[in-house]
């Protein structure tokens, strides 16, 4: 196995196209998550219709709109509700759940407000929602080399001494280490040079990326193993992961109970985010889901071998 990872890793690095997406890319957008999370302060981003009251309170961002916004900007972040002004009165749309919904009602009234109730994002779980889609997504588009040896040049490698699943696991390990270390080489500078405000470690922040890395490096295998061209392959992937991120509240929780919710329960990014925030809120962790984790991993990799082995064989 080991000449195989020595080969891939060779035609890698003589290849400048293929090195700017991990080397160049995936940096620059950790970077820009890590300064983002490091410096958040906004509790709340509320969009307002109608005519309102002076509103103050720390953390609160208003953007005064003439009409109601789609429901769609709730669910994709673009604000954390829209408030209704009408005279006196008003009303609260969100998906965020009760308590934000109540801290909010205890502002718009001139209160305190207490944005949290039990497990709060902290900044890791925060890096984690943000940087997840973008892993997973580079996991799916480091698979180029697989393609070029499913013309052909697979079989004539496996015609020789090559064990078919050091074969097959060679290109899963040098995807893996392709997304997994220039996260954490940048993780650790930061987390050595200037340090996370969380309670979390930097071994549990490894772990963390570790199980999304290992996540998007199966699932591209898989898809890869299954769909003829690349393009397609890339193509829904990206619509998978885009679109689970969103609904695993990645960007923005969604507590508030209903189909979205439900859904997320199915997700494997709900557990790893779930992960982030027990450990930085020093609550236990379940572990059941963290194995369910592995478990899905796992189901990606053997579907993904069983399919090429299918492949090969006809």
């Amino acid at each position: 196995m080991l000449p195989l990872i020595k080969s891939l890793a060779y035609r890698i690095i003589h290849n400048k196209a293929f090195l700017f997406l991990p080397i160049i890319v995936t940096p620059l957008v950790l970077i820009l998550s890590l300064y983002f999370t490091h410096n958040m302060t906004t509790y709340a981003n509320i969009a307002v219709v109608g005519d309102y009251p002076t509103i103050q309170a720390d953390g609160v961002k208003i953007t005064p709109l003439e009409e109601v916004p789609p429901f769609s900007d709730l669910m994709q972040g673009r604000f954390d509700a829209v408030v209704i002004f009408d005279g006196e009165n008003y009303t609260i749309e969100t998906v965020k759940g009760d308590t934000f919904q109540e801290a909010l009602t205890t502002v718009l009234d001139g209160g305190t407000p207490n944005w949290t109730s039990g497990q709060a994002r902290g900044e890791v779980a925060n890096l984690t929602g943000f940087i997840m889609m973008f892993v997973l997504l580079i996991g799916i588009m480091l698979y180029r080399f697989y393609y070029e040896e499913k013309d052909g040049i697979d079989r004539r490698i496996l015609s020789s001494s090559v064990n078919y699943i050091q074969y097959m696991l060679s290109h899963c390990f040098v995807v893996l280490l392709m997304v997994y270390v220039p996260v954490m080489l940048i993780i650790t500078a930061f987390s050595i040079f200037h340090g996370f405000q969380s309670n979390a470690s930097i071994l549990q922040i490894a772990f963390i990326f570790f199980m999304l890395s290992l996540l998007g490096t199966t699932l591209g295998f898989c898809l890869s193993s299954l769909i003829p061209s690349d393009e397609s392959a890339i193509l829904l992937g990206s619509m998978t992961v885009i679109v689970t991120t969103l609904l695993s509240g990645g960007f923005r929780e969604i507590t508030s109970a209903g189909i979205a919710q439900t859904i997320s329960k199915f997700l494997p990014q709900k557990y790893i985010l779930d992960y982030a925030m027990a450990v930085e809120n020093c609550t236990q962790v379940n572990y059941l889901s963290i194995v369910g984790v592995f478990l899905l991993c796992g189901l990606f990799l053997i579907i993904g071998l069983l399919a090429n082995r299918k492949r090969l064989s006809t």
